[in-house]
């Protein structure tokens, strides 16, 4: 089976609106029109733009993707109807299933779009992101029905907030439906740290119900990068700005690494993630200097000495805080799976021992994805047994989400 593991589905116009709880329709977030004609993610209720509504193509340099933005900035009136030139295979389930056909995928996971950037303009409107998060999930369940078991659409939660009944229902509302992951952010969630003590609920309740977290990139409440706004006086772009883009493995990195020293994986050794579209340089980065996979730039690119390091330094100068059952490296290589880049040296991460860990991911139909991903990857996977192919293009996906 070919499972690709990072396809985007974005969220037509009125989904939001269509799908969220009939008493919150004041909080749903819609497609509006300003006075230059660009259609905005926004919120009527808030007052808030948050993203120009406009389709992205495959390997055109980001050209779809920007130009609207660049007209905007420019006070330029828009040149087309975004949201009528928008494919249907881009919004549309059985059109994207007949696309996976075109492309040569039996499966797929699909994500949100804007789902991944609105979040962070409502980062002290809980109301507004769980309404809205849960609109998705609904529509999610509508379009793994209407996939007739091609289309795995994730769930999409948030940790945040005090209490975790909310979680709690959607976690079941999906598990109940058949979906089997769900993206969250991976950076401090309400003042807390991924492993907090009170977020152990939060892991059995993915473990019960038998759901995948998923750390997806830019996915989160606050930058990729983790860094405290303070470091960003200057900008005022909340999405891609040059020092978060510059370490936006950091955040992820810190949150991994969290999770594992604080000992997360022996309280709940069969809870398992996936990172996409994150490569696979954050995993080397905390191997250590002295590891690593020939042929990657990240060999040389070390955050630090590494978790196995850090670890061991930490007991030497002092108790460790907890005691692993394990070397926390061994944690990288047991509970995490992760897509990776076709410019990334592929071969040679399975030849160093990730074989289980690696998944296919074309993020179509995003500019910085393919048109062909079997053919894209085919290079970097020259030299790979069948059976490592196999893995790689859907055997890993398939078990991680126990399908």
């Amino acid at each position: 089976m070919i499972f690709d593991f990072d396809q985007h589905l974005f969220e037509y116009p009125t989904m939001w609106m269509d799908y969220i709880d009939p008493d919150k329709k004041d909080l749903a977030l819609e497609v509006i029109r300003d006075d230059l004609g660009y259609p905005w993610v926004a919120s009527r209720l808030t007052n808030q733009r948050c993203y120009i509504y406009s389709n992205t193509v495959p390997e055109d340099g980001f050209v779809s993707q920007f130009s609207p933005w660049q007209r905007w900035k420019d006070g330029l009136a828009a040149d087309v109807d975004y949201v009528a030139e928008m494919p249907a295979e881009t919004t549309d389930p059985k059109a994207r299933v007949a696309k996976l056909d075109d492309i040569g995928v039996d499966k797929t996971l699909l994500f949100p779009h804007f789902g991944a950037v609105w979040g962070r303009f409502f980062a002290d409107r809980l109301e507004i992101i769980r309404a809205n998060l849960t609109a998705w999930n609904r529509w999610a369940v509508a379009v793994r029905q209407e996939g007739g078991g091609r289309l795995e659409p994730v769930g999409h939660v948030t940790l945040a907030g005090g209490s975790f009944d909310w979680l709690d229902k959607e976690l079941a509302y999906l598990s109940a439906n058949g979906v089997r992951a769900a993206t969250l952010s991976y950076g401090l969630v309400s003042g807390r740290r991924m492993a907090h003590p009170d977020h152990d609920h939060a892991w059995k309740a993915f473990v019960d119900n038998g759901i995948t977290p998923i750390f997806h990139i830019q996915d989160a409440d606050i930058r990729a990068s983790g860094l405290d706004d303070r470091w960003f006086p200057d900008d005022a772009d909340p999405l891609f700005g040059a020092l978060d883009m510059a370490f936006s493995h950091l955040g992820v990195q810190v949150a991994i690494a969290d999770l594992i020293f604080s000992g997360v994986f022996d309280r709940f050794p069969t809870l398992k993630f996936a990172t996409v579209e994150l490569t696979a340089a954050w995993f080397q980065a905390m191997l250590g200097a002295a590891e690593g996979f020939p042929g990657s730039a990240a060999a040389g690119a070390i955050n630090g000495p590494g978790l196995d390091i850090s670890y061991r330094v930490e007991g030497f100068l002092r108790r460790n805080i907890v005691e692993l059952k394990k070397n926390p490296s061994e944690y990288l290589y047991e509970n995490f799976r992760f897509t990776v880049n076709p410019m990334e040296p592929v071969k040679s991460y399975i030849d160093g021992g990730l074989e289980d860990n690696l998944m296919l991911g074309s993020d179509f139909p995003h500019c910085e994805g393919f048109h062909k991903p079997l053919d894209t990857f085919a290079g970097p996977l020259t030299g790979t047994t069948d059976e490592q192919k196999r893995k790689f293009l859907g055997g890993n996906a398939v078990n991680l989400l126990g399908l």
